[in-house]
């Protein structure tokens, strides 16, 4: 199943989101699998990291599926610091 992946880097963070087509999503952080679901419409996945001393940013990760094509955007306490669109190259 192809998969579609979001990447970005912030305060330190090494950040991924990824989806399949089949509705199975990841919220990655610094390598390790945050936290996952599925979902063939939309779905927020959403974690905490530490980016400095005894500070802490809450990540999310969210896509929303319209057709043949989905949009992903990656959150840190509430600003945007990554989206895109993405075709699925799914036959009609």
């Amino acid at each position: 199943m192809a998969s579609t992946t979001l990447q970005s880097e912030h305060r330190g963070a090494k950040l991924a989101l990824i989806y399949r087509a089949d509705g199975h999503a990841q919220l990655i952080i610094n390598g390790l699998v945050r936290d996952e679901g599925r979902s063939v419409t939309r779905l927020k996945l959403q974690s905490v990291v530490q980016t400095d001393y005894e500070w802490h940013e809450q990540i999310s990760g969210t896509f929303e599926r319209k057709d043949q094509s989905v949009r992903l955007t990656l959150m840190m306490s509430d600003v945007e610091i990554a989206s895109g669109n993405f075709d699925l190259g799914l036959e009609a």
